[in-house]
């Protein structure tokens, strides 16, 4: 039903080598109600939701910093509910290319 709440999701952004997360940026994602809470595991970020409507989509910017140059792709990134983690959804892993400046 799309009145259906959706408890616990959890979203894992598997982030490319290379990149740093903002870490300010993420706790203004907290502040401002659009996350519940988030964690960095590695090259992961853990976002976590308390609760989403059925067939609710969700939109986050998520600023990284350049730090390493090189070609890096990223663990996979998959959202799932808290309680039933072998239902993963699963997306293609990022790829970035990061430039030497001169």
């Amino acid at each position: 039903a799309e009145d259906e709440i959706i408890p616990t999701p959890i979203a894992i952004v598997g982030i490319p080598g290379g990149l740093e997360v903002r870490h300010d940026q993420l706790k203004e994602l907290v502040k401002a109600g659009r996350i519940a809470a988030y964690e960095v595991l590695g090259r992961e970020v853990v976002l976590y939701w308390r609760e989403l409507k059925a067939q609710q989509k969700v939109e986050l910017p998520l600023s990284l910093v350049a730090a390493i140059p090189g070609t890096y792709t990223a663990p996979a990134s998959r959202a799932y509910l808290y309680y039933t983690d072998e239902f993963k959804q699963w997306a293609d892993p990022l790829k970035v290319a990061i430039s030497a400046t001169r």
